[in-house]
């Protein structure tokens, strides 16, 4: 008996010490002599001087991956270095299809630098970096970035495949990140790097966060000497003009926005006549749906720095920027002005006499507790509208608890809302609950409130997963419920909903779900189901989701068929459709054309017909790579209906 507990304690020592050689690693810090030519290629002497580790595991089982990873990092003033060679013994399955910069990747073969300056081990202040078997680029940089290349930050990348796999190389200059400030002394810094196998469906981390992506079981660098606190090149603009034909006339707009970096860690952008003539605006879903919906934000000026200015709650947002329409000047500030402290400040205005104002603050005391104010002001004829939020996010272990008070001052009267959510979640399960409390005055005309008038709670019980091996490779589903009264007692809206998927190892994903309840004491019952191939190829495949029930005590069905297809790596056609019946049908047919002539250039158009109401464009770009770049576009991209319209845009960086 004796010698069945010492064999089964030295189990245990030898698992967790196992479990300890994959999380919270350390790499030391080496300053390169000479720079790496960004190649995809391995022969750079400097490669010899850099760290060198490797040793990845596998995300869901936190063993040995099969096909590890080596990485090679190092750094100068000018930039961060990582090299990577993922070996892989079937490189003629590698998987890598994208060819742009700044689109996205996920599902295709990827290795991705994470890097969080600060060492806080906080999402929001980790900057990720990937590439694929291409070379294509996609970045997520802390506080929000616009989508232009001269603010996002020249970094490169270069990758191609070997016989053993393939390798990657990037250069990150150091003014692409908000960093701290310093005198050039040793810092410990955030890092990690992580690798997707698109053939086994299998991501592995240096520095294993888990499926829950714990940032506390990240990665340090230890001993990094960051550049000199001065801001080499402070200042950046990025002017646009366009003109030609529009509804019936001639006329040319003009303007630009102004970038200046005070510091490493906080920053100031000036707009002039915001660039508010998008090449595609998104397009809004028919579906039925009793809450409003928001389309996304897409102007540079309100992306950069857009993470200092906008926390969320469950159902309620103080401040989303797309509720700026109209805006003719404006500045905004945002960045670290303290250890663990970030400040954001948006101000704007027009010639009708709209000034609005928003002000954010958060502190951040651990790597699991802040504490976030915010400040919202719109006035305007008729309109004197403030908003105040205070929120708190704390977390010990596996459990999250949020709290948020928010009040309101209109014209309508003074509004409150409250908001209380708590969170449990291991590697595949999660529990939460969500406390709503909102007034019928509350008022947030620069944000979004789902509803008024209501208190009630939301509860759910989920579960996700992925399996290295059997028909199926992933798994979800969650269980929800809500009931919500008026303030005065009476009913307001309960339901219950079931959702699920499930993804085969052929590609084939299946997903079902079912909701039942009743709103302002109409019934609703819905059934749906959906099916797509091949789930991994973003570029050709297709779906199709039906769903049939009572919406808002009336019949309902939906038909959301989607296609998708590319040609000889060029040309690509996609097709989706919203066939919704409640009460009456509605229709919505999107067709959207494109080809790449070159890297950076390329003609598309869109046609949407929505009910009766018919648009379309056509454009002619030269864009995503710095530098100047042009559009020409025939028509109107985010019109209702066909205008008569050609308009010639040019943005040029300074």
């Amino acid at each position: 008996m004796r010698f069945v507990c010492i064999t089964a304690l030295c189990l245990c020592v030898q698992a967790i010490s196992a479990m300890d050689a994959t999380v919270r690693r350390t790499i030391p810090a080496v300053r390169l002599s000479v720079r790496p030519v960004i190649d995809g290629k391995l022969d750079d002497p400097c490669w010899k001087e850099a760290t060198q580790t490797s040793g990845f595991s596998d995300e869901m089982l936190g063993t040995p991956v099969a096909d590890d990873t080596t990485v090679w990092v190092g750094y100068d003033d000018h930039a961060v270095y990582v090299a990577f060679h993922a070996h892989d013994p079937r490189p003629e399955a590698i998987i890598a299809r994208e060819t742009k910069r700044g689109a996205e990747f996920y599902n295709e073969d990827r290795v991705r630098l994470r890097l969080n300056p600060f060492n806080s081990r906080r999402a929001e202040d980790e900057s990720e970096l990937n590439l694929n078997p291409l070379g294509a680029q996609m970045a997520d940089f802390a506080g929000g970035r616009a989508n232009k290349q001269e603010w996002e930050g020249a970094w490169e990348g270069a990758a191609r495949i070997v016989e053993d796999g393939w390798i990657a190389e990037m250069a990150v200059p150091w003014a692409c990140f908000v960093r701290p400030e310093s005198g050039g002394e040793p810092r410990t810094l955030g890092i990690n790097f992580d690798r997707y196998q698109a053939r086994t469906q299998i991501k592995s981390y240096w520095s294993n966060l888990g499926p829950q992506e714990r940032r506390e079981l990240g990665g340090e660098w230890t001993g990094v000497g960051l550049p000199q606190t001065k801001v080499a090149d402070p200042l950046s603009a990025i002017l646009y003009a366009y003109g030609g034909y529009d509804r019936g006339r001639f006329g040319l707009r003009a303007g630009g926005d102004v970038r200046y970096r005070f510091t490493p860690s906080f920053t100031g952008v000036y707009t002039l006549n915001p660039d508010f003539s998008n090449i595609e605006g998104a397009v809004t879903s028919i579906d039925f749906s009793y809450a409003e919906k928001l389309p996304e934000e897409r102007r540079p000026f309100f992306l950069e720095g857009a993470d200092y200015l906008a926390p969320r709650l469950y159902s309620l947002r103080p401040f989303a920027s797309i509720r700026l329409d109209d805006v003719d000047a404006g500045a905004k500030f945002f960045g670290r002005v303290a250890p663990g402290t970030d400040l954001g400040v948006l101000g704007t205005m027009d010639t009708s006499g709209r000034r609005d104002m928003v002000v954010a603050l958060t502190r951040q005391f651990s790597p699991f507790d802040s504490v976030t104010l915010q400040g919202v002001s719109r006035t305007e004829t008729g309109i004197n509208n403030q908003v105040a939020l205070g929120l708190g996010r704390f977390r010990r272990g596996d459990w999250t608890l949020q709290g948020a008070y928010t009040r309101s001052w209109d014209r309508t009267g003074p509004g409150e809302a409250t908001d209380i959510f708590i969170n449990w979640g291991s590697k595949t399960w999660w529990l939460g609950a969500n406390y709503e409390q909102t007034s019928r005055n509350m008022r947030a005309r620069n944000g979004y409130v789902a509803f008024l008038d209501q208190k009630g709670v939301n509860a759910e019980l989920g579960y996700w997963s992925r399996w290295r091996s059997g028909r199926f490779r992933s798994g979800f589903f969650q269980l929800a419920a809500h009931s919500y009264d008026h303030l005065d007692g009476t009913a307001f809206r309960n339901g219950i909903s079931l959702d699920s998927s499930l993804e085969t190892a052929g590609q084939w994903s299946f997903g079902a779900g079912f909701s039942a309840g009743m709103f302002e004491g109409q019934a609703d019952r819905v059934f749906s189901a959906g099916v797509g191939y091949p789930s991994q190829n973003s570029f050709s495949n297709a779906g199709l989701r039906v769903a049939a029930g009572k919406r808002g005590g009336r019949n309902y069905w939906a038909v959301i068929p989607s296609a998708v297809r590319r040609f000889r790596n060029r040309f690509s056609i996609g097709l989706s459709s919203e066939i919704i019946h409640s009460g009456a049908t509605e229709q919505q047919h999107i067709l959207t054309l494109s080809y790449d002539l070159a890297r950076d250039q390329g003609i598309g158009g869109r046609i949407v017909r929505t009910g009766h109401r018919t648009n379309g464009y056509l454009s002619l770009r030269k864009s995503g790579y710095g530098g100047t770049e042009y559009f020409v576009i025939i028509g109107d991209p985010n019109g209702e209906s066909s205008t008569a319209r050609f308009v010639i845009k040019v943005l040029h960086p300074l």
